[in-house]
């Protein structure tokens, strides 16, 4: 396809073609005589007189060649003209759509809120804040289950056929972490963002059934679901009694329990802390969910980033340009957030497995959303609760580093 560029120049070039033609003619009428003898007047002066035949010829032909230049440069500019215009359309009408989802994003965040207690106090966090009581959640969770997970044998906690395909991502994109390492961060975040009452206990089995090996995942399911919020104090005691005892000492309190509940053996034939927490009351668990607060944060947030990096009118200068004033509305909490999501099984389309590839429709899109325009670069230190960014994401160039 030309470039404007090149019908830019050769319109111009044609406008001077036709120019030193027209020179050329008029400066050749000079030097031919196009006027014939006429009469005398009245004062007995010769007068000459046009020959309008001649001369008529001569300004076909020259219209006829001229005329026809000058018409094609006036069409190319015409045709550039129009082709500006419609590329000017086209950026206002990108800016329209692109600022009003930057407003939406914000209007997201205002409408954030979360009760949660500490030191057995009720807090409201609302806004951005929301998004640092949440991050908090999952690097808790992140600790406990890595606590819980001591082996370094990927099948003792991946089926075959999903450790094949996290082999696939890790070679396709590079990544310096292993399926463990990916696995962990799965889990837990899938665990912050469903949470672990019946409803979401329910999400998470559906989705994590046939990706881990279900001795290993059943048992950390109920694992997590001893936790209790921060307001329940006997039970928040018995939890902190085993968060903090041997890895085999907590698998033997949770295969009792297991067992218990899959009726397997009676309650009264179990330990008694095993019956300390079969006969305690009904509490409301601290891993709660967060589904229906960064369900519609994030499908937002990744369209507003897959608009930029499809959009058909931009340069890649460009681009990074608008996508870069959108990362700066992300605080350092959001972009943390993005990062365990965008590493969970939930998220990968951002940057690990393009959605197009899971869908009929045709698009530009081929993922590396967070590497190609560098989204979580801002989050601080090269790594967070033992999770080193960089082995996730060895493209981003953190600020840490710069």
């Amino acid at each position: 396809m030309i470039s404007n560029k090149t019908t830019q120049f050769f319109a111009w070039f044609l406008v001077v073609i036709g120019t030193i033609v027209l020179i050329y003619f008029l400066f050749s009428s000079r030097i031919n005589d196009y006027h014939v003898p006429g009469f005398f007047n009245h004062s007995n002066q010769k007068k000459e007189t046009i020959d309008f035949t001649a001369t008529g010829q001569f300004g076909d032909f020259v219209g006829g060649v001229v005329g026809t230049i000058f018409t094609l440069a006036g069409t190319l500019l015409i045709f550039l003209s129009f082709q500006e215009q419609a590329k000017q359309n086209s950026r206002e009408s990108f800016e329209s759509s692109f600022f009003e989802m930057v407003r939406l994003h914000r209007e997201n965040i205002s409408e954030l809120s979360y009760n949660y207690y500490l030191n057995n106090k009720s807090i409201r966090a609302e806004n951005r804040e929301v998004f640092r009581i949440i991050f908090s959640e999952f690097t808790d969770c992140y600790r406990e289950v890595k606590k819980f997970s001591n082996s370094d044998k990927p099948l003792d906690y991946i089926t075959p056929q999903y450790l094949k395909t996290l082999q696939t991502i890790i070679n396709n994109n590079k990544i310096k972490a292993n399926p463990i390492e990916l696995c962990l961060i799965d889990i837990s975040y899938q665990l912050t963002y469903f949470g672990i009452e019946e409803e979401g206990e329910i999400i998470l089995r559906n989705k994590l059934k046939d990706k881990y090996n279900n001795h290993y995942l059943f048992r950390l399911l109920l694992f997590i679901k001893l936790k209790p919020k921060n307001n329940y104090k006997d039970p928040l005691a018995r939890w902190k009694g085993i968060r903090h005892s041997s890895l085999k000492d907590l698998r033997l309190l949770i295969d009792e329990l297991y067992d218990v509940h899959r009726n397997k053996v009676k309650s009264d034939s179990v330990s008694p802390l095993a019956q300390d927490f079969i006969n305690s009351v009904k509490f409301s668990r601290y891993y709660e969910g967060h589904q229906h607060r960064l369900g519609h944060y994030f499908r937002h947030l990744f369209q507003s980033f897959k608009y930029v990096d499809t959009y058909p009118d931009l340069d890649n200068s460009k681009r990074y340009l608008y996508a870069k004033m959108l990362r700066a509305q992300l605080s350092t909490y959001e972009q943390a957030l993005l990062f365990a999501n965008s590493v969970s099984t939930l998220g990968h389309k951002w940057e690990y497995i393009p959605d197009s590839q899971n869908s009929k429709v045709q698009s530009t899109y081929n993922g590396h959303l967070l590497t190609k325009y560098q989204i979580i670069k801002n989050l601080p230190g090269s790594h967070s609760y033992g999770i080193t960014y960089r082995r996730f994401y060895p493209n981003i160039k953190f600020e840490s580093e710069e």
